[in-house]
């Protein structure tokens, strides 16, 4: 049984795809498919609740980025979280991070794995180059899409061989270079595609070399560079009517100097992910739209230390962190009308393993990262009643259980939650919608077993907590969708979307300090369940697109507070807004634009804690971007981030942020007919 602890003391844990160049581009935000919302493809507009995509087009006009992060920290109510010295990017969604609190999916396979230290606690690796769309679901109203998402859930979809290959075509091959000027990045990634009857496939292999960036006041943040390099291959085979076999396997590798204070390590980073799925879609009846995914994502780090600074952990010193995932997804959703009346039922199951082994013979990582194993699986069904196409009612139970094992310890719970949510269209591009959900996150393998004791100058004690409760999510959301086209012109479009929500987390889990007479420093630290978190705030994202020229805005402003002591959470990110604008000319050849972010200062730090967090000041920064066709097969890209080389750091961040940086790209494409 869970109990309700006394007060103390909280405490954290320390471009086009040449597809024709004079083709008009058709997508815009909120424009794109979205499944993680309900397992059912909907336009992200049309979902009644807080979710956002970022389509092939926009990441090949607007970023041809060199990170994940600079797409995401586009997203209203969304930020991220790393480090300069790792490649690995970790994902904020309203103020929740860490240890599954947002579920990443990459081509529907979770992103498990962590290693603690003063850095956020899951993350995940994936090179942008394979990048077809990325697809955002804020707070839990994701119900039925897997355990422990109480944040949301972020999925990215990795090219095909349609994003390659143009009509009519059996095999296409495309090159794209890039250079960076700040740390002299180089950028060098081969994709070729092939289809044959009913099958095709997509394979692609990319290079990154990167020196250390300077700030934007000059100085060179050391350990900021890396070597990476990924392969991608792809294939599916539609062996009947309706059926789709799908097969995916990825190899991330990068090698870069980890480093903390004057602590430098050697370390190279191989994730490799494995994925298999079936979709069937029957022609003969609407009852049966059947999915099926079987995934295994292995992460291995291993590093050395290469600084002669610790007698306790000399120059030579071998530690390694391995994390595997392996779960399934299984699902199908049956259709039923009733004249003016549709019915569409969704019910399925999912469930997911983490084993974790760490070993550090001479220092402390396996006692951070303590090894373990964690079992979740669940059940869920949703209906979404649909009256007229004017009124929706969605209705859904999520029942989860887990199991943790590690040492002496074993840990299990389960729990129903619940979701309902009411839209209304009362008039044409207009709806109102209002939602109620429930989320439960199981406690991680290191929230549990973490044992032993920090290094010096802080050799505290870290307590394990076998009596730890699941996080339990009671979320109200509320919005507005809105769609219209030909206001001005017959051709121009808007979308937006504006959501307000308010969070609260029963049993949040967080690192809090115990007195301890036996430690040096008279405390000890554990994870416990300490006292009722709420986050609550407003999102705001909208386009208008005239086909000649177009501008999108997003926004959030996020607030959180720790109900025991009154206190602002540590994980809220700064209230921040994004504006795009851009046009297009010389029959779509080019397209270019201008994108500013404008972050407000975060000054709502806890203070009753053993770590600082130092506060953020506020910063504006302005990127440009330009893609030309200079024909069907060649492309030139031209990008400058941080135009002004403001020197700035994002919150929660280690290093300041990279300064002036141009990128110039070239994309040439050959295809065979």
């Amino acid at each position: 049984m869970c109990m309700r602890l006394v007060r103390r003391m909280p405490l954290a844990a320390t471009v086009v795809a040449l597809s024709g160049a004079t083709s008009i581009a058709q997508e815009i935000s909120l424009e794109g498919i979205v499944v993680t919302t309900s397992k059912i493809e909907e336009s992200a507009i049309d979902v009644p609740a807080g979710v956002s995509t970022v389509g092939k087009e926009q990441l090949d006009e607007q970023f041809q980025s060199d990170s994940v992060n600079d797409i995401m920290n586009t997203i209203p109510g969304v930020t991220t979280s790393e480090t300069a010295t790792d490649t690995a990017q970790a994902v904020n969604i309203r103020g929740m991070q860490d240890f599954g609190r947002v579920n990443v999916l990459i081509e529907g396979a979770r992103q498990n794995f962590q290693r603690s230290g003063h850095n956020a606690n899951g993350v995940f690796y994936l090179e942008p180059e394979m990048l077809k769309s990325v697809e955002v679901t804020r707070g839990p109203t994701a119900t039925i899409y897997g355990s422990g998402a109480i944040g949301g859930v972020v999925a990215f979809t990795l090219l095909d061989a349609d994003d390659i290959l143009r009509e009519g075509e059996y095999a296409a091959i495309r090159s794209r270079s890039r250079y960076a000027s700040n740390g002299d990045g180089l950028l060098e990634s081969g994709t070729a595609a092939i289809r044959s009857g009913n099958f095709d496939i997509l394979g692609q292999a990319n290079g990154r070399w990167t020196n250390d960036y300077e700030d934007g006041a000059g100085d060179e943040v050391e350990s900021s560079g890396d070597t990476t390099k990924s392969y991608l291959l792809k294939s599916r085979w539609r062996p009947a009517t309706g059926h789709e076999l799908t097969a995916t396997f990825i190899d991330y590798q990068s090698a870069f100097v980890d480093q903390l204070d004057t602590a430098q390590r050697d370390t190279v980073l191989e994730n490799n992910q494995y994925t298999l799925g079936y979709t069937f879609t029957s022609p003969d009846t609407p009852l049966i739209d059947f999915s099926a995914k079987v995934y295994r994502v292995e992460s291995g780090l291993d590093q050395v230390r290469i600084d002669a600074t610790s007698p306790f952990e000399p120059a030579g010193s071998e530690r390694s962190f391995d994390v595997v995932t392996e779960g399934f997804d299984v699902f199908n959703t049956s259709r039923f009308s009733f004249r003016n009346t549709k019915l569409e039922l969704t019910y399925g199951g999912d469930a997911f393993q983490d084993t974790v082994e760490t070993s550090d013979p001479v220092g402390n990582g396996d006692e951070f990262t303590p090894g373990g194993e964690r079992t979740a699986y669940g059940t869920f069904v949703q209906s979404r009643l649909s009256f007229f196409d004017v009124f929706d009612l969605i209705g859904a139970v999520r029942y989860d259980a887990y199991e943790i094992e590690g040492g002496d310890t074993q840990l299990e719970g389960d729990r129903v939650s619940p979701k309902v949510t009411a839209a209304v269209t009362p008039l044409g591009g207009l709806t109102l919608f209002a939602t109620y959900a429930e989320g439960y996150r199981a406690p991680a393998v290191t929230e549990t077993l973490i044992s032993g004791v920090h290094p010096e100058p802080a050799p505290f004690p870290l307590r394990p907590n076998p009596e730890l409760c699941p996080e339990v999510a009671h979320n109200f959301e509320g919005g507005v969708n809105l769609r219209y086209d030909g206001i001005v012109t017959t051709s121009d479009r808007f979308r937006g979307k504006l959501v307000a929500f308010r969070n609260k987390v029963d049993d949040f889990i967080d690192q809090v300090a115990v007195f301890d007479p036996n430690s040096p420093l008279f405390f000890a630290l554990q994870y416990q369940n300490v006292a009722e978190a709420t986050i609550e705030g407003v999102e705001i994202e909208a386009t208008y697109d005239a086909q000649v020229w177009f501008v999108s805005l997003g926004g959030s402003h996020i607030r959180g507070t720790n109900e025991e002591t009154g206190e602002g959470l540590y994980s809220i990110p700064a209230d921040k807004i994004t504006l795009t604008t851009g046009f297009r000319a010389f029959d779509n050849k080019l397209v270019a634009g201008v994108r500013a972010n404008f972050v407000a200062a975060q000054t709502r730090v806890p203070t009753e804690t053993l770590t600082v967090y130092e506060a953020s000041e506020a910063y504006t920064v302005v990127d440009l971007f330009s893609t030309y066709a200079v024909s069907d097969e060649v492309e030139l890209t031209f990008n400058i981030d941080n135009l002004f080389d403001r020197n700035y750091r994002q919150y929660l961040y280690r290093s300041n942020d990279p300064g002036f940086n141009a990128r110039v790209g070239l994309t040439m494409r050959l295809g065979a007919q």
